[in-house]
């Protein structure tokens, strides 16, 4: 993907929207895919993982991608703030159901993948567990320790959350394909659908070939599947009937 500088970006109008380079995080390429199934042209600004990414806080005030800055609107970084942005610019069939019930569950579903103590956060302290055991203190001094909040104590709880949620997903799924559906709301593609492909990523990353993402990350991501009791193989065979119908393959970051 061909990015451009933060100092190229805020002298350009339309949608730039800010990424992580080099990167496939979830965040990042959900948001991605929010605005190319909106047909959204977007202009990719780099982020830099790990950076302070100085400029980009001058600007926007946010250090971590993805966000999304249309004309002089403020910066967009919730998850929910993107795909609303994207309803709003976009053409074509909308990513949001149209029946409020099925709406409103859609957005608590993908709070529960995405959001502040969702199942990526949850995954995430369980990986930074894994590096405090296996390099001690050195990884500590890491700042994403004290930014997400790692606590050793979390650790246990944390687990537990990811290991009920995905079981709850498992069986969401299956109670769908028992109603005819493909989809995890209603009977056609949501935002929801978008965002458990990309996120699946955590539990079980696409091969090379669709996802040629740095060892050091799928290292990291293979954690997951590690510190977990196990999963339902059908969480896989939904992200992978997803992305064959409607997401690009492979991954380009």
């Amino acid at each position: 993907m061909e990015y451009i500088t933060v100092e190229e970006a805020r002298n350009r109008s339309g949608l730039r929207l800010v990424l992580t380079r080099g990167f496939p995080g979830p965040w990042s390429e959900a948001a991605k895919a929010i605005f190319t199934l909106r047909n959204v042209d977007y202009v990719p600004v780099q982020q830099l993982a790990g950076d302070p990414n100085v400029e980009l806080v001058e600007w926007t005030r946010h250090r971590n991608a993805p966000i999304a800055l249309f004309e002089n609107e403020p910066p967009r970084v919730r998850w929910l703030e993107l795909l609303d942005l994207a309803e709003r610019l976009g053409s074509g069939p909308s990513l949001m159901p149209e029946d409020r019930t099925e709406r409103m569950f859609m957005v608590g579903l993908i709070n529960e993948i995405a959001g502040e103590r969702g199942m990526a956060w949850n995954a995430r302290l369980l990986m930074f567990h894994a590096g405090i055991m296996a390099q001690g203190d050195e990884a500590a001094k890491n700042p994403m320790y004290a930014e997400y909040r790692y606590d050793p104590e979390a650790v246990e709880p944390a687990r537990l959350e990811v290991e009920s949620f995905l079981d709850y997903l498992a069986s969401h799924i299956k109670a769908q394909r028992a109603e005819g559906s493909r989809f995890l709301v209603g009977h056609r593609l949501t935002a929801a659908d978008v965002y458990w492909a990309y996120f699946s990523n955590m539990l079980k990353t696409l091969p090379p070939e669709k996802c040629p993402a740095p060892k050091a990350l799928r290292d990291m991501w293979g954690v997951l599947a590690k510190s977990i009791s196990g999963y339902d193989p059908v969480l896989i065979e939904h992200r992978d009937d997803i992305f064959a119908r409607h997401l690009v393959l492979p991954l380009d970051f």
